[in-house]
């Protein structure tokens, strides 16, 4: 069954930039995966240092999967310095 999720990301102050900008790299390399339908970037208007990503997968093995890959691992370990707070998650079935 397929599975969306939506994932609130906030910045550090004066990481703005250096966040959205790893953030459209990623979505470049993850809309490539198999089990992606859907993977949007949103900048929030009222609050510019949030950015909201709209994911949708082909199922939970999917999705699982995108988790594991190595260009999240890479954009990990970059984003710990641009991030103020965790990642927000929320998953839901389609």
């Amino acid at each position: 069954m397929p599975l969306s999720v939506f994932a609130v990301i906030q910045a550090k102050p004066g990481a703005e930039a250096e966040l959205r900008n790893g953030l459209f790299n990623l979505v470049a390399k993850v809309r490539e995966e198999d089990a992606c339908l859907l993977y949007e970037l949103y900048t929030s208007e009222e609050r510019p240092e949030h950015f909201i990503m709209h994911e949708r997968w082909t199922d939970a093995a999917g999705l699982a999967a995108h988790n594991q890959m190595p260009h999240m691992r890479e954009f990990g370990a970059l984003a710990k310095d641009w991030l103020a707070a965790p990642v927000e998650l929320t998953t839901t079935e389609v």
